[in-house]
């Protein structure tokens, strides 16, 4: 397990190399600059990532913390015959603190569009980057529920959810929003609770065959 002083710098290389990024392009930035704002040497910079490239991608098992990982898992336990009763709130806090994490401002979404704009091949990295978090997301929940990586379950779940969060992000980032993100997703997804919790009948409501 990561040490919270080696995910505090990785978070920190990725931070900088994607202000750098933006600002400058890949080529316009060294190692040593990249190195020099984050306080650490070259050397230990190839510890962390293997190019500047891969720093600005960054890694996709950040997407949540280990401490925050552990934690979810254990808060499933015993619960296995069924959803554990808190899945949907435990979900939810972990989007959220990871809104806090890692500037999900306007600032930080203009980041991304100037990130994209000065280096267009980025692109598909990083949506192969957030379709692997994805993935990893379900394993995740897949371990806390007690089911195995394959089952629909957890995809279903995370699909739903990366749904609400995307709807989120347009409406956060509306001109005309005063809401913060945490408000309007805790919203959203307490609509889709109210939506799911309903009893369903699939038997045809005209009687039809």
């Amino acid at each position: 397990m990561r040490s919270k002083r080696m995910q505090r710098t990785r978070d920190a290389l990725v931070a900088h190399a994607r202000a750098l990024t933006a600002e400058r392009g890949l080529a316009g930035f060294t190692v040593e600059e990249l190195c020099e704002q984050v306080g650490i040497s070259r050397r230990t910079f190839f510890n962390y990532f293997p190019t500047k490239e891969d720093a600005v991608v960054g890694h996709s098992d950040d997407f949540f913390t280990e401490e925050q990982k552990v934690d979810f898992i254990a808060r499933g336990a015993g619960h296995h015959d069924r959803p554990s009763p808190t899945l949907l709130s435990d979900i939810t806090h972990l989007i959220v603190t990871r809104s806090r994490r890692h500037d999900f401002t306007c600032r930080g979404h203009q980041l991304y569009r100037d990130i994209v704009r000065s280096e267009p091949h980025l692109l598909a990295r990083l949506v192969a980057a957030g379709e692997t978090q994805q993935r990893d997301f379900a394993r995740l929940i897949a371990q806390r529920e007690g089911l195995p990586p394959d089952h629909p379950f957890p995809r279903v779940v995370v699909r739903l959810v990366v749904g609400l969060v995307f709807s989120t992000v347009d409406e956060f980032f509306d001109d005309d929003n005063h809401s913060s993100f945490e408000h309007l997703l805790q919203r959203n997804i307490a609509f889709a609770q109210q939506l799911l919790g309903q009893r369903l009948d699939l038997t045809d409501p005209t009687g039809n065959p």
